[in-house]
């Protein structure tokens, strides 16, 4: 009776113990959807200044990308110094994150929002770049069915305009709407963070 008692003990404290980032770059790479973002003063110590917003957020799993996490839902702390963090405006995005002494870690500023696509996939409009262009060899845009469509209405801009905002053969025009047809996929989405940013933060070789 008594191991029975202990077996059942220990069963319900792996339950309730939280989940860890398993990876050998510890580095966490999701396609995540939403469940609550807010913000929240973290506890600061002795004279240091806090220079960011602080937030709270959880993130259903919906497709893992890099290293895993045995949960489908995943809870961690971002930080900002500009603002609400840009991701949080999207409804899927594909997420990076870290664990440092227990907790979890947005990784500042990464992030693409994603879209999915009639095949099943997952997929960035789009070329994904900001500067990152200077430091890989970018590859090029792929022809994407996205679905639904990803569209943007251009009907207020003349055609010159519409055309350098959304410029073709990214963008097919359309009946007063700019609709997306080319873009890449995750795995080039996450080649693009591994081999700059997240390299010289030191996750990768």
């Amino acid at each position: 009776m008594k191991n029975i008692f202990i077996l059942l003990v220990m069963t319900s404290l792996n339950a309730c113990a939280t989940p860890k980032i398993e990876s050998e770059s510890t580095i966490f790479a999701f396609v995540g959807e939403q469940i609550y973002f807010y913000e929240f003063q973290p506890s600061i110590d002795g004279d240091f200044v806090l220079m960011d917003l602080a937030f709270k957020a959880k993130y259903r799993v919906i497709e893992k990308v890099h290293g895993d996490y045995a949960s489908n839902v995943i809870s961690f702390e971002a930080y900002d110094h500009y603002g609400t963090p840009e991701f949080s405006k999207y409804k899927y995005v594909l997420l990076f994150v870290s664990e440092h002494n227990g907790e979890i870690y947005h990784e500042k500023y990464q992030f693409f929002d994603v879209y999915k696509t009639r095949s099943g996939l997952w997929a960035y409009c789009g070329t994904p770049f900001e500067y990152e262009e200077y430091e890989i060899e970018p590859k090029p845009l792929e022809n994407i069915d996205f679905y639904p469509e990803i569209e943007y209405s251009t009907i207020m801009y003349n055609e010159t305009f519409a055309k350098r905002e959304f410029p073709e053969p990214v963008f097919e025009h359309r009946n007063g709407k700019a609709i997306c047809r080319q873009g890449v996929y995750l795995d080039e989405l996450f080649r693009i963070k591994e081999e700059t940013v997240l390299k010289s933060r030191g996750y990768f070789d």
